[in-house]
Order: structure tokens, then sequence, then C-alpha cells
């Protein structure tokens, strides 16, 4: 065997010695969690919104702990103090994590006399599928950021790589036409596209009035605008006919034919030909209008689930639970709370749990210190949507068997 075969072989081996002193098995009952049996021989490299902060690896307790403790806050300024002093908690959805060696470089160092500069930049044939990472991935027409840009593609978009090095993918678009990415922005595992945000419709739309006529005694309609044109058919007195259009005298119907128009008053008549009493257009009730509008404010929040959880979120692009409560409110209804579970608890209106209303407040005291930690939006159906935690996002649960409800509070 070759000296130089046998070296590679060695290195291989030692990097997998390295890569099993981390320990991504769990225990029992938490098989989501990601136990390191030594931090230092790890780096976490940042790639979400907080990614030139300095990280802080916390275990999933003292998370959990940092955010119950900006939830129970009595004033904003606790809650901000809380949150600057945890600007970013461990998650694997945000750090990227490698052993202090890899199989390149242990495979670079083996051999010592050809150019890592060659390697990184060697082409590979690739022909499968990728998606876009960023949420606006630009393409080149030439491998340098300072090319034409042909198209910007957003998060999630599905490609064909033809090619790659370290640093550019050759793709081809989904016009036929191919072009360069940076190979950092894409990925040839399947991403997921944004969830879009939502926008508040309006719970009720009233009808546009029609233009209407109606004929004063036996009206013949005719084909054309005119006595010459041929009789079509005959109306009786007070039949209603609307307009379309009017030409020298004569009125065209929605229907297409023709009437004179000095035969025709704009207001209703009964079959004897006297000024009949209009009905009424009735309008929704009191109780109409709040159930179309609290089903529209059901419908809204429950579009935002799937994002992201995000401790100290208030945007689409991530919520913690009183932040998801705070936008919602804010954006349809313009109801400004605070961004905290327990200081949200203290406005509104008290309400049992057993008369909730779709729109209600939820609060949560996990800690049993008589302070909400948690706040959840009821939607109707005896189910509520909220930013559970940094695993599940923005989720929609039945209320059955929850633990630990401390109040309702309305605000609608």
């Amino acid at each position: 065997m070759k000296t130089k075969t046998l070296k590679i072989i060695t290195g291989i081996l030692t990097a997998v010695t390295t890569l099993a002193l981390l320990d991504f098995s769990g225990g029992a009952g938490r098989g989501n969690d990601v136990h390191l049996q030594s931090p230092s021989l790890v780096y976490a490299t940042a790639s979400g919104p907080n990614r030139y902060a300095n990280a802080k690896v916390m275990t999933r307790e003292e998370e959990e702990a940092a955010e119950r403790l900006a939830e129970e806050a009595d004033s904003e300024e606790d809650a901000d103090k809380v949150r600057s002093e945890n600007p970013e908690v461990f998650n694997l959805d945000d750090y990227t994590i490698t052993a202090p060696a890899n199989y390149e470089e242990i495979a670079q160092k083996v051999r010592g006399e050809e150019d890592p500069g060659e390697q990184a930049n060697q082409e590979n044939y690739d022909g499968k599928y990728v998606w876009t990472k960023d949420n606006l991935t630009k393409v080149y027409a030439l491998p340098n950021t300072s090319a034409k840009v042909l198209v910007n593609y957003r998060r999630g978009s599905k490609l064909i790589r033809i090619s790659y090095t370290g640093e550019w993918s050759y793709i081809r678009l989904k016009n036929g036409n191919k072009g360069y990415v940076l190979s950092k922005c894409v990925s040839s595992k399947k991403v997921s596209t944004p969830t879009p945000t939502p926008k508040p419709q309006r719970y009720y739309t009233p009808q546009p009035k029609k233009n209407c006529v109606y004929a004063t005694c036996s009206l013949n309609t005719r084909s054309g605008p005119g006595l010459s044109y041929s009789k079509i058919s005959t109306l009786k007195t007070g039949t209603e006919i609307v307009v379309a259009s009017k030409t020298n005298g004569w009125i065209k119907s929605d229907k297409g034919w023709y009437v004179k128009a000095d035969l025709c008053v704009n207001y209703p008549l009964t079959a004897s030909g006297k000024k009949a009493t209009p009905t009424p257009t009735p309008k929704p009730s009191a109780a109409q209008l709040r159930y179309m509008r609290l089903s529209g404010f059901a419908r809204y929040v429950s579009g935002f689930v799937g994002c992201r959880y995000v401790y100290g979120g208030s945007s689409p692009s991530g919520f913690d639970c009183s932040g998801f409560s705070m936008y919602c409110y804010a954006k349809y209804y313009n109801i400004h709370l605070p961004h905290g579970a327990n200081m949200q608890m203290h406005r509104g209106k008290k309400v049992s749990l057993s008369a909730l209303h779709t729109g209600d407040l939820i609060f949560f005291d996990h800690d049993h210190n008589g302070k909400a930690d948690h706040v959840g939006i009821y939607v109707g159906g005896g189910k509520m949507v909220h930013a559970s935690n940094a695993r599940t996002g923005v989720i929609k649960v039945s209320l059955s068997g929850k633990k630990d409800i401390i109040a309702a509070r309305r605000f609608i």
C-alpha cells in the first residue's frame, strides 16, 4: 500500500474519532435536545438575524426560564432588560455545528503537496435539484457579484444545479436559461417557502346599488334604440329594468334589449302604476356583524400558523407568544398591547373559560407563581393559536386537557 494512501485512510479514521465526541443522542424523553459532551470541541456559527452577536450556549431549561421571565415582567422596561441579557439562545436552526477538523481539512493536510485553492475551486458536475436559502437570491450572468443580475429568486425556489464549486453554482433557470448563484445561497435539501403575511379583510362589504328604472305602463322592448327595430317582448307596469346605458332617449337594459326612456321612472311602481314603498335592504344585526368580524380575525390569526418562533420577536419573521398576540391585535384592530404575557393579562375585560369568544386571550402560569408566562389567542371551536416554542413555531392546538390556565381576557 502506498504511503500517501495510508495517510489518507489514517486521516479519515482520525476524523471519525473526533466527530464521535459529539453526542446528539439526548436524554430520556428529550429526543429533540442536543447535548454536547465537550462544548470546547465545537464551533457555533450564527446564521440567523443575530449572527453578529456572541452566541450564548444555553440549556433548554435556561432558555425557557429566560422566556418566562420576560413574559412575567410587570413592565416593558423589565421585559426588555431580560431580552437584552439573553440576545441569542443556542438553537440548531440558527447555528451550524462543526468539529474543529473535517474530512476535507484532513485530506488537504495529507495531500500536503497539492494546492488547497485548486481543490476548493474544483468543479463538480451535479444535475440535481437545489433550493434557495435566502429571502432574496441573485442569479448572475457570470460567476462574479459585479456581473449582470438575471433574476432574483425568493427563499424556497427550486432550481437545477448543473455544476458547482466551493464558491459558485451553475444553474438552469425556470425559463431554460443558465446563470450563477453563490453556492452558500442554495441547499441540496428542500427549503420551505416563507409563510406569507395575511392581510386583514373587511368583515362586511356592502353590495353596490344597481342603477334601475321602472316601467310606467305595458312597455314594449325592442332589438335596437328606435321604433323601427323589431319588438322582442312586452313588460308589465312596474317591471324593474337594470340600466346598462342610455342612447338618444332609449335605455339599453343589462339583458341587451331597448325601451323608451320617457316611459320609465327611477322609483318603484306597483302593478297599478302607483308609487311603491321600497323595501329597505336588511342590514346585518349586531350579533351577525360581531360574528363576521370575529370569524375574519380567526382566519387572520390562523394564517400565521407555521411562522417561526423567535424569542423577543413580534413580526411574521419570528414571534414569541406575547409578540404574536400584540402583532395580531395591532394589525387587525389597531389595538396596541404591551409585549409581555403578564402585562397583557392586566388589560382588557376578565371572562370565564366557559364563556370564551373568538379573539379572547388565554393566559398560562406554568411556574405557578401567580404571574402569566404564556399567552394564546382563542379562535373558536375549543382551539387556540399561539407561538409555542422554537421547535414548533406558531401552531393551532386544542384547549382540551390544557393545564396551568390562569385567566382569559377580552379586548374586542
